[in-house]
C-alpha cells in the first residue's frame, strides 16, 4: 500500500441505476456496483476515484455535494464530454493557475475537473 494519503469523495445519488449509467459514460472510467447494493465504486486505471452512495430520499435541488479532480488533458476531456452531450460548463482559466470546468451528475453533484499549468 502506498504511503501517500488518498482521499476518495463519497457522492450521494438519488437513483443508483441512473448514476451507474451516467458515470459509465465517462471516458476511461469503470463503475462497479457493490454486490450488497446501495453503493458503487467509480474507478480509473483500477484505482477508486469516487464512491456513490444511494440516497433515494435526497432532494437533488438541495444537493451541495461535489469534489475536485485533477486530470491531465483538460481540453481534450472537455471536448469529449461536450461531444457526448454530458452536462459540462465552459472551460475557464482561473486566477489560481488552474484550467477547469464542471460536470454535474443527475443527482446534482458538481465535479470540478482541473489541470495546472
Amino acid at each position: 500500500m502506498s504511503q501517500r494519503l488518498v482521499a476518495i469523495p463519497i457522492l450521494p445519488v438519488r437513483d443508483m441505476d441512473e448514476a451507474l449509467e451516467f458515470w459509465s459514460r465517462l471516458p476511461h472510467l469503470t463503475v462497479e456496483q457493490y454486490e450488497g447494493g446501495g453503493y458503487a465504486f467509480v474507478r480509473h486505471l483500477g484505482g477508486e476515484v469516487i464512491h456513490l452512495d444511494h440516497r433515494p430520499e435526497m432532494d437533488t435541488s438541495a444537493n451541495m455535494a461535489g469534489c475536485y479532480l485533477h486530470v491531465p488533458g483538460i481540453d481534450a476531456l472537455h471536448e469529449a464530454l461536450a461531444t457526448a452531450e454530458m452536462p459540462v460548463s465552459d472551460v475557464r482559466d482561473e486566477p489560481w493557475g488552474m484550467r477547469e470546468f464542471t460536470l454535474t451528475d443527475p443527482s446534482g453533484n458538481v465535479v470540478r475537473l482541473g489541470c495546472g499549468d
